[in-house]
């Protein structure tokens, strides 16, 4: 007897791009058969005619800690819109605490209603350029990488490490790729013999060691890195939208999508709630390739399907054998039976999933387990040393300096990538200020891992803010305390607030309103109701401040990458991305 029986629906063949009927029978997890109009039965048998069968969907490459969500509670959410596969990077909790931030990810795997894999990350620290609350080291990656639920190296970003041959980044890659895992890749804007020097791990042969890309942002960069081999990720999350640059293109000039799959990477809970998760890329995917190509709606859903199920399963498929999963991606006998059942191509809403031949999701509604986790060990790291002054955030300059060209981070809207701009500032009793009018804020991070005091001021422009401050312990990849503002009290009461309450993101203007990320000060505890209800309560107090920025926490959050171009900031100063150093505030 089978465990289940899918009878009578309209099945999505991701390999040969066709739609037909059939029923599909499982047992243990796995799809037995398909056959046109089955009699034999089973211990549930759901009846899906006029219906519509996809594989579970999958995102390529995901940080689970951008949506404020703890890995349990995010999984929740995301199977009920399909999602039945997830390749997590953990590294942001990584960063702040390490091994421990890790086990907490691998622990939890074993939790959630979907295939959660873990890559290990491959650049804790990021850079020597920000102080991180922990390190992950050539012997932690030894003996983490046999570990069944590990898929691989997480996304490379050390590029001019492996590059030039600097560090232990080629010692790593080595390490993953000759044990036969994945390893991903992290190269915003590297072409040309650069890009060879990458892909092969500094080699400059024809093996691929790093494989995939979710990092290009236009279609050219795109083109050439696919055919240098990589696989590309088409990132469609919340700050970065590269999907919409390069897609187009790719439909237009007719290239084969095989090697192109969809990544939301950073999604924060509130799109995650009220948009979707894989299946709101399917769909922009799906409009895009509508738009650009001659196909018939049908044949450009399958496609774009495709993109999220049998390419990721493809490109992963080498890590899961070696690990002993059940190949996924398709709906085909002996595949793993994760399926999703949708109430129309047109819509693609979500009506049930399946997880290994499980009901997960029933109309809409998650109806799988649910679990609880004791985050004790990994609760209050906010350790900023001293309480802060409004003082400590007034920028001075030598007496006889009065006019001066300072280096501003310039924003760009819709894209995680910052311009450096040159501003000339009249400095007001030798003192550089914010400049609302010219929607110039004050920023600041603050290392917060080892209580050391250390701190840099900067500017940035875009931001919107008219008054007070905002503060999140929230800020790529070190999590060191950020904070932008325009009056200097507010910006010290905002970073002193969440010391108090162990992370968080904080609005002080007219009051203080707050969002508790009290797991490694990245990660709620709460449900994704409470932190949806909270967020909102954010994003008001954020139009108090006189900015009209929807997501300025996630901005924010950006702004101390010191590995994607072009002016960035960390505990440690101004941070030229291209130069790969600290440089001064203004001109000499």
């Amino acid at each position: 007897m089978y465990d289940l029986i899918l009878k009578g629906g309209n099945i999505i063949d991701v390999r040969s791009r066709r739609i037909y009927k059939g029923d599909i029978l499982i047992k243990d997890g796995i799809i037995q058969s398909i056959e046109p109009n089955t009699n034999k039965r089973a211990r549930k048998t759901f009846d899906l005619s006029g219906k519509y069968v996809s594989p579970g969907f999958v995102d390529s490459h995901l940080h689970i800690e951008s949506s404020m969500l703890n890995p349990i509670e995010f999984s929740k959410e995301a199977v009920t819109h399909g999602t039945t596969a997830i390749f997590v990077d953990p590294h942001e909790i990584a960063n702040v605490s390490g091994r421990k931030g890790i086990v907490l990810f691998l622990r939890q795997s074993e939790l959630v209603p979907l295939d959660m894999f873990i890559g290990i990350p491959s650049c804790v620290p990021a850079t020597n350029l920000e102080s991180a609350g922990a390190s992950i080291t050539v012997e932690d990656i030894k003996e983490l990488i046999p570990d069944r639920r590990v898929y691989g190296l997480a996304e490379m970003m050390n590029f001019p490490g492996i590059i030039h041959g600097f560090g232990e980044a080629r010692e790593k890659v080595d390490l993953v790729f000759d044990f036969g895992k994945i390893v991903d890749g992290h190269c915003p804007g590297v072409s040309g013999e650069d890009l060879i020097k990458y892909i092969t791990n500094g080699r400059n042969d024809i093996v691929v060691r790093i494989s995939s890309d979710h990092e290009s942002t236009r279609l050219d960069e795109a083109i050439e890195k696919h055919n240098m081999g990589m696989h590309i990720c088409l990132r469609y999350g919340s700050a970065s939208k590269d999907l919409e640059r390069i897609l187009p293109g790719l439909v237009k000039a007719k290239i084969s999508l095989e090697k192109f799959m969809l990544c939301s990477d950073d999604l924060d809970s509130v799109d995650l709630y009220e948009k979707g998760h894989v299946d709101r890329i399917i769909k922009r995917a799906r409009d895009i390739i509508l738009d650009n190509s001659k196909l018939n709606l049908e044949e450009a859903t399958v496609t774009a399907i495709s993109l999220a199920t049998i390419n990721p399963a493809n490109y992963f498929m080498r890590a899961l054998k070696l690990n002993n999963y059940p190949e996924m991606g398709e709906i085909a006998p002996g595949k793993r039976a994760n399926i999703v059942v949708l109430d129309s191509l047109q819509g693609l809403e979500v009506d049930k999933v399946i997880h290994k031949g499980a009901l997960v999701v029933e109309k809409k509604k998650y109806v799988g387990k649910h679990q609880d986790y004791d985050y004790s060990e990994l609760l209050g790291n906010v350790n900023i040393g001293r309480k802060f002054s409004a003082d400590d955030f007034k920028i001075r300059v030598p007496k006889d300096k009065s006019r001066l060209d300072v280096r501003v981070i310039e924003i760009i809207k819709g894209s995680i990538v910052t311009k450096q701009s040159i501003l000339l500032f009249i400095a007001q009793n030798s003192e550089l200020r914010a400049d609302p009018e010219r929607d110039i804020a004050k920023i600041a991070v603050i290392e917060r891992h080892k209580a050391t005091g250390a701190y840099a001021l900067g500017f940035v422009r875009g931001l919107g803010l008219k008054k007070g401050a905002v503060a999140s312990t929230v800020a790529h990849d070190s999590h060191n305390l950020i904070v932008a503002g325009v009056g200097d009290e507010e910006m010290a009461a905002s970073v002193n607030y969440l010391a108090e309450q162990g992370g968080g993101m904080a609005v002080v203007a007219e009051r203080i309103a707050y969002l508790p990320l009290k797991i490694a000060g990245l990660m709620s505890t709460e449900s994704i109701e409470s932190v949806v209800k909270r967020h909102e309560d954010l994003k008001n107090a954020v139009k108090e401040t006189g900015s009209g920025l929807e997501n300025l926490f996630m901005i924010l959050s950006f702004l101390a990458l010191p590995v994607i171009p072009e002016l960035k900031i960390t505990d440690k100063g101004l941070v030229d991305v291209n130069k790969f150093e600290i440089v001064s505030l203004y001109l000499r």
